[in-house]
Protein backbone atom coordinates (compact mmCIF):
# COMPACT_ATOMS: atom_id res chain seq x y z
CA UNK A 1 0.00 0.00 0.00
CA UNK A 2 0.95 3.21 -0.66
CA UNK A 3 1.52 3.73 2.90
CA UNK A 4 3.97 0.87 3.07
CA UNK A 5 6.13 2.71 1.13
CA UNK A 6 5.85 5.74 3.43
CA UNK A 7 8.51 5.66 5.54
CA UNK A 8 11.03 4.79 2.25
CA UNK A 9 11.10 8.70 2.03
CA UNK A 10 10.74 9.47 5.32
CA UNK A 11 14.11 8.65 6.69
CA UNK A 12 14.84 10.85 4.36
CA UNK A 13 14.45 10.27 4.37
CA UNK A 14 16.53 4.62 3.72
CA UNK A 15 18.82 2.23 5.39
CA UNK A 16 20.41 -0.39 6.82
CA UNK A 17 19.63 -2.96 9.57
CA UNK A 18 22.89 -4.08 10.61
CA UNK A 19 24.94 -4.41 14.00
CA UNK A 20 27.45 -1.82 15.22
CA UNK A 21 28.08 0.28 17.60
CA UNK A 22 27.31 4.09 16.76
CA UNK A 23 29.43 6.71 18.42
CA UNK A 24 26.84 9.28 20.12
CA UNK A 25 26.55 13.04 18.77
CA UNK A 26 28.40 14.16 22.11
CA UNK A 27 31.08 11.64 21.56
CA UNK A 28 31.40 10.62 18.14
CA UNK A 29 33.51 8.53 16.86
CA UNK A 30 37.44 8.69 16.63
CA UNK A 31 38.70 8.97 12.83
CA UNK A 32 40.04 5.55 11.93
CA UNK A 33 43.63 5.33 10.59
CA UNK A 34 43.83 6.45 6.97
CA UNK A 35 44.25 2.73 4.99
CA UNK A 36 46.69 2.67 2.02
CA UNK A 37 46.16 4.05 -1.00
CA UNK A 38 44.25 1.72 -3.36
CA UNK A 39 46.61 1.07 -6.88
CA UNK A 40 45.49 2.88 -10.37
CA UNK A 41 45.91 0.07 -12.60
CA UNK A 42 42.15 1.07 -13.83
CA UNK A 43 42.47 4.86 -13.45
CA UNK A 44 41.67 6.42 -16.29
CA UNK A 45 44.25 8.87 -18.13
CA UNK A 46 44.00 12.06 -16.57
CA UNK A 47 42.00 14.81 -18.86
CA UNK A 48 43.59 16.90 -21.55
CA UNK A 49 43.34 20.50 -21.44
CA UNK A 50 41.14 20.57 -24.62
CA UNK A 51 38.23 20.19 -22.40
CA UNK A 52 37.09 19.89 -18.37
CA UNK A 53 38.31 21.76 -15.43
CA UNK A 54 41.39 22.89 -14.47
CA UNK A 55 42.57 20.38 -11.84
CA UNK A 56 45.76 21.94 -11.14
CA UNK A 57 44.01 25.11 -9.94
CA UNK A 58 41.17 22.64 -7.76
CA UNK A 59 42.94 21.99 -3.73
CA UNK A 60 44.97 18.65 -3.20
CA UNK A 61 44.02 17.00 -0.03
CA UNK A 62 45.52 14.33 1.72
CA UNK A 63 43.32 10.99 2.53
CA UNK A 64 43.37 12.22 6.14
CA UNK A 65 42.48 16.09 5.54
CA UNK A 66 39.73 14.93 3.53
CA UNK A 67 38.65 12.04 6.02
CA UNK A 68 38.40 14.95 9.14
CA UNK A 69 36.59 17.22 6.65
CA UNK A 70 34.01 14.96 6.05
CA UNK A 71 33.83 13.66 9.52
CA UNK A 72 33.49 17.69 10.52
CA UNK A 73 30.57 17.38 8.69
CA UNK A 74 29.16 14.46 9.79
CA UNK A 75 29.69 15.66 13.63
CA UNK A 76 27.77 18.55 12.88
CA UNK A 77 25.09 17.02 10.75
CA UNK A 78 23.68 14.83 13.99
CA UNK A 79 21.56 16.24 16.79
CA UNK A 80 22.59 18.83 19.19
CA UNK A 81 24.91 20.09 17.01
CA UNK A 82 22.77 20.36 14.16
CA UNK A 83 20.47 23.20 16.27
CA UNK A 84 23.83 25.38 15.84
CA UNK A 85 24.15 25.21 11.83
CA UNK A 86 21.41 25.68 11.74
CA UNK A 87 20.98 28.73 13.70
CA UNK A 88 23.67 30.26 11.97
CA UNK A 89 21.60 30.28 8.82
CA UNK A 90 24.38 30.06 6.84
CA UNK A 91 26.61 27.10 7.91
CA UNK A 92 30.77 27.96 7.34
CA UNK A 93 30.35 24.02 6.12
CA UNK A 94 29.23 25.18 2.79
CA UNK A 95 30.50 27.47 0.28
CA UNK A 96 28.19 30.22 -0.61
CA UNK A 97 27.49 28.96 -4.28
CA UNK A 98 26.90 25.14 -2.66
CA UNK A 99 25.16 22.64 -4.97
CA UNK A 100 23.39 19.82 -3.15
CA UNK A 101 20.87 16.83 -4.02
CA UNK A 102 19.02 14.10 -1.98
CA UNK A 103 17.75 11.39 -4.43
CA UNK A 104 14.38 11.37 -2.33
CA UNK A 105 13.54 14.91 -2.83
CA UNK A 106 15.51 17.28 -4.76
CA UNK A 107 18.04 19.61 -5.69
CA UNK A 108 19.29 22.37 -3.45
CA UNK A 109 21.44 25.32 -4.42
CA UNK A 110 23.21 28.11 -2.11
CA UNK A 111 24.67 28.01 1.20
CA UNK A 112 21.22 29.62 3.15
CA UNK A 113 19.05 26.60 1.51
CA UNK A 114 21.41 24.14 1.89
CA UNK A 115 21.78 24.89 6.04
CA UNK A 116 17.81 24.65 6.41
CA UNK A 117 17.99 21.51 4.50
CA UNK A 118 20.99 19.62 5.92
CA UNK A 119 20.64 21.05 9.92
CA UNK A 120 17.28 22.54 10.33
CA UNK A 121 14.81 20.21 9.38
CA UNK A 122 16.23 17.88 11.42
CA UNK A 123 16.89 20.64 14.39
CA UNK A 124 13.27 21.63 13.81
CA UNK A 125 11.81 18.17 14.49
CA UNK A 126 14.14 17.53 17.97
CA UNK A 127 12.86 21.16 18.69
CA UNK A 128 8.80 20.07 18.74
CA UNK A 129 8.92 16.88 20.10
CA UNK A 130 4.81 17.06 20.31
CA UNK A 131 4.68 17.97 16.69
CA UNK A 132 3.18 14.91 14.08
CA UNK A 133 6.15 13.80 11.65
CA UNK A 134 7.10 11.03 10.32
CA UNK A 135 10.36 11.80 10.15
CA UNK A 136 13.06 11.00 12.51
CA UNK A 137 16.39 12.55 14.12
CA UNK A 138 20.12 12.06 13.51
CA UNK A 139 21.70 11.50 16.57
CA UNK A 140 25.13 9.06 15.98
CA UNK A 141 26.63 7.31 13.24
CA UNK A 142 29.53 5.37 12.16
CA UNK A 143 31.61 5.53 8.69
CA UNK A 144 31.37 2.34 7.27
CA UNK A 145 33.17 3.16 3.93
CA UNK A 146 35.35 5.71 2.72
CA UNK A 147 37.38 6.35 -0.17
CA UNK A 148 39.09 10.05 -1.06
CA UNK A 149 41.06 11.95 -3.70
CA UNK A 150 42.52 15.40 -4.02
CA UNK A 151 39.34 17.42 -2.92
CA UNK A 152 36.46 14.24 -3.28
CA UNK A 153 35.65 12.25 -0.73
CA UNK A 154 32.69 9.48 -0.64
CA UNK A 155 31.71 7.58 2.07
CA UNK A 156 28.80 5.34 3.07
CA UNK A 157 28.12 6.02 6.57
CA UNK A 158 25.34 4.32 9.25
CA UNK A 159 23.33 6.72 11.36
CA UNK A 160 21.41 6.26 14.31
CA UNK A 161 17.86 7.97 13.82
CA UNK A 162 15.45 8.47 16.78
CA UNK A 163 11.89 8.09 15.13
CA UNK A 164 9.39 10.51 18.11
CA UNK A 165 6.32 9.22 16.20
CA UNK A 166 7.81 5.31 17.48
CA UNK A 167 8.24 6.18 20.88
CA UNK A 168 11.74 7.60 19.87
CA UNK A 169 12.39 4.02 17.88
CA UNK A 170 16.23 4.24 17.12
CA UNK A 171 16.75 2.62 13.50
CA UNK A 172 19.95 2.38 11.56
CA UNK A 173 20.18 4.27 8.21
CA UNK A 174 22.73 4.27 5.92
CA UNK A 175 23.64 7.53 3.85
CA UNK A 176 26.16 7.12 0.96
CA UNK A 177 27.40 10.59 -0.22
CA UNK A 178 29.68 12.14 -2.60
CA UNK A 179 31.44 15.57 -1.15
CA UNK A 180 33.22 18.20 -3.49
CA UNK A 181 35.16 20.21 -1.25
CA UNK A 182 37.05 23.61 -2.29
CA UNK A 183 39.79 26.06 -1.36
CA UNK A 184 38.38 26.90 1.66
CA UNK A 185 37.89 23.92 3.20
CA UNK A 186 34.01 23.80 2.06
CA UNK A 187 31.24 21.90 0.89
CA UNK A 188 30.61 23.06 -2.57
CA UNK A 189 28.99 19.96 -4.14
CA UNK A 190 27.10 16.77 -1.99
CA UNK A 191 25.60 14.05 -3.62
CA UNK A 192 23.43 11.94 -1.52
CA UNK A 193 22.16 9.03 -1.44
CA UNK A 194 19.73 6.93 1.03
CA UNK A 195 19.98 3.72 1.13
CA UNK A 196 17.61 0.47 1.51
CA UNK A 197 14.87 2.56 2.12
CA UNK A 198 12.20 0.55 0.97
CA UNK A 199 13.18 -2.08 3.76
CA UNK A 200 13.42 0.67 6.21
CA UNK A 201 10.01 1.53 5.67
CA UNK A 202 8.45 -2.22 6.11
CA UNK A 203 10.09 -2.14 9.29
CA UNK A 204 8.70 0.49 10.67
CA UNK A 205 5.23 0.47 9.00
CA UNK A 206 5.09 -3.04 10.74
CA UNK A 207 6.21 -1.60 14.32
CA UNK A 208 4.23 1.53 14.12
CA UNK A 209 0.86 -0.87 13.20
CA UNK A 210 1.86 -3.11 16.10
CA UNK A 211 2.45 -0.57 18.48
CA UNK A 212 -1.09 1.44 17.88
CA UNK A 213 -3.00 -1.51 17.65
CA UNK A 214 -3.97 -0.93 13.95
CA UNK A 215 -4.04 -2.53 11.00
CA UNK A 216 -1.86 -1.30 7.99
CA UNK A 217 -5.32 0.39 6.31
CA UNK A 218 -5.82 2.45 9.45
CA UNK A 219 -2.53 3.86 10.00
CA UNK A 220 -2.37 4.93 6.45
CA UNK A 221 -5.60 6.97 7.52
CA UNK A 222 -4.51 7.89 10.61
CA UNK A 223 -0.75 9.26 8.99
CA UNK A 224 -3.14 11.31 6.11
CA UNK A 225 -4.96 12.93 8.72
CA UNK A 226 -1.93 13.63 11.22
CA UNK A 227 -0.28 15.04 8.99
CA UNK A 228 -2.67 16.76 6.79
CA UNK A 229 -3.73 18.90 10.06
CA UNK A 230 -0.12 19.42 11.15
CA UNK A 231 0.80 21.26 7.82
CA UNK A 232 -2.27 23.23 8.06
CA UNK A 233 -1.71 24.84 11.46
CA UNK A 234 1.46 25.83 10.22
CA UNK A 235 0.17 27.51 6.99
CA UNK A 236 -2.39 29.34 9.07
CA UNK A 237 0.13 30.49 11.71
CA UNK A 238 2.96 31.12 9.22
CA UNK A 239 1.91 31.86 6.15
CA UNK A 240 -0.58 34.92 6.28
CA UNK A 241 -0.40 38.05 3.94
CA UNK A 242 1.39 38.08 0.85
CA UNK A 243 2.68 34.22 1.83
CA UNK A 244 -1.03 33.18 2.10
CA UNK A 245 -1.46 29.31 1.02
CA UNK A 246 -5.03 28.50 2.03
CA UNK A 247 -8.48 30.72 2.27
CA UNK A 248 -8.95 28.54 5.70
CA UNK A 249 -8.31 25.49 7.97
CA UNK A 250 -11.04 23.40 6.55
CA UNK A 251 -10.03 24.32 3.04
CA UNK A 252 -6.41 23.33 3.48
CA UNK A 253 -7.33 20.04 5.00
CA UNK A 254 -9.81 19.28 2.75
CA UNK A 255 -6.89 19.84 -0.36
CA UNK A 256 -4.27 17.89 1.66
CA UNK A 257 -6.75 14.42 1.97
CA UNK A 258 -8.55 14.85 -1.09
CA UNK A 259 -6.60 16.57 -4.10
CA UNK A 260 -3.00 14.97 -3.66
CA UNK A 261 -1.90 12.11 -3.23
CA UNK A 262 -0.56 10.71 -0.11
CA UNK A 263 2.83 9.99 -1.70
CA UNK A 264 5.36 7.08 -2.88
CA UNK A 265 8.63 6.42 -1.54
CA UNK A 266 11.17 8.70 -4.25
CA UNK A 267 7.61 11.69 -3.99
CA UNK A 268 9.26 13.53 -1.55
CA UNK A 269 10.34 15.96 -3.89
CA UNK A 270 7.12 15.94 -5.72
CA UNK A 271 2.84 16.59 -5.68
CA UNK A 272 2.53 14.75 -2.32
CA UNK A 273 1.59 14.96 0.99
CA UNK A 274 4.77 13.74 2.21
CA UNK A 275 6.53 16.17 0.17
CA UNK A 276 4.82 19.13 2.59
CA UNK A 277 5.57 17.27 4.96
CA UNK A 278 9.10 17.17 4.76
CA UNK A 279 8.89 21.22 3.52
CA UNK A 280 6.66 22.64 6.41
CA UNK A 281 9.64 22.09 9.05
CA UNK A 282 11.38 24.81 7.00
CA UNK A 283 8.30 27.25 6.93
CA UNK A 284 8.94 28.79 10.39
CA UNK A 285 12.48 29.40 9.56
CA UNK A 286 11.39 31.75 6.29
CA UNK A 287 7.83 32.05 5.51
CA UNK A 288 8.53 34.35 2.56
CA UNK A 289 10.52 31.09 0.63
CA UNK A 290 9.08 27.87 2.12
CA UNK A 291 5.11 28.92 2.36
CA UNK A 292 4.64 28.05 -1.28
CA UNK A 293 5.96 24.76 -0.89
CA UNK A 294 3.30 23.93 1.22
CA UNK A 295 0.58 25.31 -0.77
CA UNK A 296 -1.22 23.93 -3.64
CA UNK A 297 1.21 25.33 -5.86
CA UNK A 298 4.09 23.69 -4.17
CA UNK A 299 6.59 26.22 -4.55
CA UNK A 300 8.86 24.86 -7.07
CA UNK A 301 10.00 21.74 -5.05
CA UNK A 302 6.29 20.04 -4.48
CA UNK A 303 5.25 19.78 -8.19
CA UNK A 304 4.92 17.17 -10.73
CA UNK A 305 7.60 18.74 -13.18
CA UNK A 306 9.91 15.77 -12.78
CA UNK A 307 10.06 12.76 -14.55
CA UNK A 308 12.35 9.50 -14.29
CA UNK A 309 14.29 9.38 -17.23
CA UNK A 310 14.57 13.75 -16.50
CA UNK A 311 16.10 12.96 -13.02
CA UNK A 312 18.08 10.10 -13.69
CA UNK A 313 19.62 12.18 -16.67
CA UNK A 314 19.88 15.64 -14.95
CA UNK A 315 23.62 16.79 -14.88
CA UNK A 316 22.60 19.00 -12.16
CA UNK A 317 26.49 19.70 -11.18
CA UNK A 318 28.43 23.07 -12.27
CA UNK A 319 31.26 23.70 -9.85
CA UNK A 320 32.98 20.96 -10.07
CA UNK A 321 32.55 17.46 -11.90
CA UNK A 322 32.70 14.28 -9.90
CA UNK A 323 34.19 12.42 -12.54
CA UNK A 324 37.55 12.67 -13.44
CA UNK A 325 37.84 14.75 -17.05
CA UNK A 326 33.86 16.17 -16.47
CA UNK A 327 32.14 13.02 -17.66
CA UNK A 328 33.76 9.58 -18.34
CA UNK A 329 31.48 7.55 -20.62
CA UNK A 330 31.94 3.91 -22.31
Amino acid sequence: MMIMKLFTTLVLPAALIAAGTLASASNPPAPRNAPPAANNHHQHSPPSTSHGPNYNSAPHFSFEELFQLQKKFLDNFVFPENQVQAKSVNSSLLAPNVQGRVDITRTFTGQELNTEYLFGLFANIAAAPNEFTLLGIPLAYEITHFAASQNIASASTRFNFSFPLLNNLIVPIEIETWNVFDNNHQISQYDATFKWWQWTFDYLIQTAAAANNMSLTQIEAYATDKLATSICSTAQTYCNGTNTQYNSTASCYNYLTTQIRFGEAYELGRNTLLCRMVHQNMVPIRPEVHCPHIGPSGGGYCDDDTTYVGTVTQNYFTNFPFAYGGNVTG
